[in-house]
């Protein structure tokens, strides 16, 4: 018999019913075996089911930027810009659909609106901005991606990360998206846990780590891949020998059984891995130290920011009044969300104590609006080229065509003065214990100066900015800038001459990416360091060289 064109999508349709039922009821059975007495708690942003792409090497080098530039040049075009003229005083003439999941990142949304379903007379959205808003829960990454193609939410939860995949695939179906509010920076809530002789991340290559494909999790790792002084080599073997688990939880559950050296997840499986192995297990390096590579972002569909500007404008203000609440009033904000959420107080206050949520200050710096780099656009760029290097991504994308800054711009007169507070902090008066340093990442970096002199050659200035980056990434760490030259001239005047170009790149990373004085040491050893013979041009080519460690903040 045969069939007509509606019978065979009905057929269709109920096939992948079927098959989703089972893939979702399975899922979360594996997630209740690794979080026993949690039940269905949300995998915060992980993305497990995907189907395992070719593993590759995660060095990131000048040429795939180029790659990233040119394809802008080609003729992608997006709405940014800052000017607070071009906001306009469009409204959203409906309900504002706002896609999260169970995390406690949501927080000043959920408080400004009193909940999940908005009306509440005391919503901060409703009563001072007229908006009607409802948070909807979507767990799962891509039932949520679905639901934003579809039309379904205006607003979807992300990661930076993940952003830059989804924004390829938005845009291999001719859609996209804008990320337009930073919600947090992730400080301490994701990590790596590992046997206590791993003392840095060279120190994995060769050892087996768990993690959970495509999550944030998995990033973290390529991230500090990436920026370590490991070969192309040794990072695709690494890469190579992942041990992949379906959940988060999981991956710390491989720990905790001893089948693997390491593993990445999240908390509360991050503390619990380490206490689950005692003297002999420790976090080899967490966002506490690396405090800029995963942020939570907002996502919101490029039609919408033509239609309701000024809506979104004001959801972002009710935002930053969350956040204000939450300063004020904490017992009372852990208990609108865990309500809100179904969680304890405990678990909201626990997920808030590892994050840092974002106020207008953070977002500004974050989107460059004050004149320094883009974080956003910094990060966005790297995962792009970690994830194409997976394979994961075929469409050449760039950051500033998937991010809208002007409706955080369009709030600056509301925070005059407003300014960035960590809570990490550097004295310099304490002076560092040798004894307690421990560099998580070293590398040799091969930074070219005027012969004979400190300063720095233009060839050198994108190794420079990617460091930039890196202590940008690192926030709460030491750089420490080691100086060597080969053994031409004066062991005086090489000691010397070494010192002044370490204290050159220190300068060059204080004044274009405003970091702090306290986080640098430098130091010159001349030519009483060399790593090849001075016997050959060649090998003198390689002692003229900068090493750089990034130190933990021990103090």
């Amino acid at each position: 018999m045969k069939l007509t064109p509606f019978a065979k999508i009905f057929i269709a349709l109920i096939i992948l019913s079927v098959v989703g039922y089972v893939l979702y009821t399975k899922r979360d059975s594996v997630q209740q075996w690794a979080n026993p007495g949690q039940g269905g708690k949300s995998d915060r942003r992980g993305d497990g089911k995907t189907d395992p792409a070719a593993a590759g090497s995660s060095a990131i080098g000048k040429d795939d930027f180029n790659a990233i530039g040119a394809a802008r040049e080609a003729g992608k075009t997006g709405v940014t810009g800052i000017a607070k003229t071009d906001i306009g005083n469009g409204k959203l003439g409906r309900k504002l659909v706002v896609g999260i999941n169970t995390w406690a990142g949501h927080a000043p949304g959920i408080i400004a609106n009193a909940g999940l379903a908005g009306g509440d007379k005391n919503s901060i959205y409703l009563s001072k901005y007229g908006l009607d808003v409802e948070f909807k829960l979507l767990e799962d990454p891509q039932t949520k991606l679905a639901a934003f193609i579809k039309g379904d939410i205006d607003i979807m939860w992300d990661t930076v990360d993940s952003w830059a995949r989804e924004a390829s695939a938005l845009a291999e179906q001719g859609k996209g998206g804008k990320a337009i509010l930073q919600q947090d920076w992730s400080r301490g809530g994701d990590g790596i846990v590992s046997l206590s002789s791993i003392k840095s991340v060279e120190d994995l290559k060769g050892k087996k780590i768990a993690t959970t494909r495509y999550t944030p999790s998995h990033w973290l790792l390529l991230y500090l891949l990436s920026q370590s002084g490991l070969s192309a080599a040794d990072k695709a073997g690494i890469e190579k020998n992942l041990v992949f688990t379906a959940e988060a939880p999981l991956a710390a559950a491989a720990f905790k059984a001893k089948s693997v050296d390491a593993a990445v997840t999240w908390e509360p499986d991050l503390s619990g891995a380490v206490k689950a192995r005692s003297d002999e297990a420790y976090i080899l390096v967490s966002t506490a130290a690396a405090t800029n590579v995963i942020a939570d972002c907002l996502v919101v569909q490029s039609d919408l920011i033509a239609k309701a500007p000024e809506t979104l404008t004001a959801f972002i203000h009710g935002w930053f009044d969350g956040i204000e609440f939450i300063g004020r009033d904490p017992a009372q904000a852990y208990a609108v969300v865990g309500k809100a959420l179904k969680l304890s107080e405990d678990d909201v206050s626990g997920m808030l104590s590892g994050l840092k949520l974002t106020a207008f200050a953070d977002n500004a710096l974050f989107f460059g609006l004050d004149g320094n780099r883009s974080q956003f656009e910094a990060l966005f760029n790297t995962a792009f080229v970690v994830w194409r290097k997976q394979g994961v991504i075929t469409k050449a994308i760039d950051a500033k065509d998937f991010v809208d800054t002007r409706f955080v711009a369009a709030l600056a007169e509301q925070y005059p003065g407003q300014k960035v507070v960590e809570t990490f902090k550097f004295d310099p008066k304490k002076k560092i214990d040798p004894a307690k340093e421990r560099a998580i990442v070293n590398k040799s970096l091969t930074i070219y100066f005027t012969p004979g002199s400190d300063q720095i050659m233009a060839g050198s200035n994108f190794v420079l900015d990617s460091l930039g980056d890196t202590m940008t990434a690192f926030g709460n760490t030491y750089l420490q800038i080691e100086g060597n030259t080969d053994n031409t001239g004066s062991r005086t005047g090489n000691r010397t001459l070494s010192q002044k170009r370490a204290d050159s790149v220190k300068d060059y990373l204080i004044s274009n990416f405003k970091l702090d004085e306290k986080r640098f040491k430098t130091v010159g050893h001349g030519s009483e360091n060399p790593v090849a013979p001075n016997s050959n041009e060649a090998g003198r080519q390689q002692n003229r060289r900068t090493d750089i460690k990034v130190i933990l903040n021990v103090q």
